[in-house]
């Protein structure tokens, strides 16, 4: 799909807000918190922004759209339950990740979603499934007995499990779509993958580190960026 300038425009004015918005956060989560929370979510908010836009220009969206939305707020919310209440920040995390693996198998629907497709879609999830859940275990491997200690063990491993069947279900219809939309979806999976192994590491770990930190933030916002981009992106 090509895009206008004024879309093009509208997506590089979003990374710029996110690119604050987050700065922002990261800077200030100490010193003033309500704001910095609310920095927070206003940079997560910005590709469902863009999405919105893009409905207006184009008489709505595909299902995926909505459900793409859907787990943008919830992810929102989970960017300052995260900081109250951790358990239940992971817990709206999960049910972004849900709808944003809907919007994944609504986006396949379109056309003929055949009996072949589905197969495929569900073994190539089956793997990628399988090399996340492991890579992620491998990861946080030294930490299991500290979450056993503090009774987390379970809702860890729920969430790794939704978390790598949310990454999977990307890899898998990005493979299926192929061209630059079905790639932006497969990274946006690796993306969040990666930035939630690196945030259990600082928060399990002994001491936080700061680099750490700005990573996961990026990587997060990165991912979340590119599962919208994947609603306009596609042809």
């Amino acid at each position: 799909m090509t895009m206008s300038a004024a879309a093009v425009i509208r997506a590089l004015l979003a990374v710029a807000a996110m690119i604050l918005f987050g700065t922002y956060y990261f800077q200030k989560k100490r010193d003033e918190r309500v704001k910095a929370l609310a920095c927070k979510a206003a940079a997560t908010a910005m590709p469902g922004l863009l999405l919105l836009l893009y409905g207006m220009e184009n008489g709505g969206l595909p299902a995926a759209g909505y459900w793409t939305l859907a787990a943008v707020l919830f992810y929102m919310a989970a960017d300052v339950l995260l900081e109250c209440r951790f358990v239940w920040g992971a817990v709206s995390f999960a049910a972004g990740h849900i709808c944003m693996m809907a919007g994944f198998m609504s986006g396949l629907a379109i056309g003929d979603f055949t009996q072949e497709k589905c197969g495929r879609f569900f073994w190539i999830a089956v793997v990628f499934f399988c090399v996340y859940m492991g890579a992620a275990c491998f990861a946080l491997r030294r930490y299991i007995f500290h979450l056993r200690a503090k009774k987390l063990f379970l809702p860890a491993a729920a969430y790794l499990v939704i978390l790598s069947a949310m990454a999977a279900s990307a890899a898998s219809a990005g493979i299926i779509k192929g061209g630059m939309s079905g790639a932006v979806l497969a990274a946006g999976g690796v993306c969040f993958v990666i930035s939630d192994v690196l945030l259990g590491q600082n928060r399990l770990g002994r001491k936080r580190s700061r680099a750490k930190g700005a990573a996961v933030l990026v990587l997060y916002y990165l991912a979340v960026y590119l599962f919208a981009a994947g609603i306009w992106m596609a042809e």
